[in-house]
């Protein structure tokens, strides 16, 4: 049976990747793309997420910092600290190691994808966006989406998600791993967007 549904999301892949539905279709000089789409929600919803853990833990913005190689204090300041938190700035690679060892996380992974529920969330905005995002329109994932999700509510596509949680949170993990290539938000933001392809296969499992 696993060998059956790998086999049915790799010929999935295959198929979509043969078709190209993340190219634009119509939408030649367009200022928004996949990738500043993805980013910016991306962004939006992990400051938001961070700002909540800084609030929990009753840490103050100019708390964020890491050791360097010549066991020097580095902290970030207030104003990149609040850019963050508010989706308006990159976690360059200094940023994530700051925060990484100020929450005291064990890999980059946990920085980027706090939680579960964040990942829950994070799938369900990503959907809700390629519904309603005029920058997915006429696309092959708009259209497959359209059909299991269309016809219902935030609360009800929320209720989908997590009854089908296991299938989206193991195909994101095993996508972006605990240590991943990309060293910055932005760059997993673009991983985000090659994700999409694989969010496509899902749909139709669930």
């Amino acid at each position: 049976m696993k060998f059956r549904r790998l086999f049915g999301v790799l010929f999935c892949t295959i198929r979509l990747n043969s078709i190209k539905f993340l190219s634009v279709q119509g939408l030649k000089g367009s200022k928004m793309t996949y990738k500043s789409v993805i980013e910016e929600l991306y962004c939006k919803l992990l400051g938001i997420e961070l700002k909540r853990i800084l609030s929990e833990r009753e840490m103050l913005q100019n708390q964020i910092g890491y050791e360097t190689a010549e066991g020097e204090v580095e902290l970030l300041s207030e104003t990149t600290v609040g850019q963050i938190l508010k989706g308006k700035r990159n976690i360059s690679f200094n940023a994530s190691l700051a925060f990484q060892t100020s929450l005291d996380y064990k890999n980059p992974r946990e920085l980027f994808f706090p939680s579960i529920e964040f990942e829950l969330l994070l799938i369900e905005n990503i959907i809700s966006t390629i519904l309603i995002d005029p920058t997915f329109e006429n696309t092959f994932l708009k259209k497959l989406i359209a059909k299991k999700f269309s016809n219902v509510s935030k609360k009800e596509v929320s209720q989908i998600i997590e009854k089908n949680k296991e299938i989206f949170i193991d195909s994101l993990s095993s996508f972006i791993s605990d240590f991943p290539e990309e060293e910055t938000s932005h760059q997993i933001a673009e991983k985000l967007t090659y994700w999409l392809s694989e969010l496509a296969c899902l749909i139709p499992q669930i």
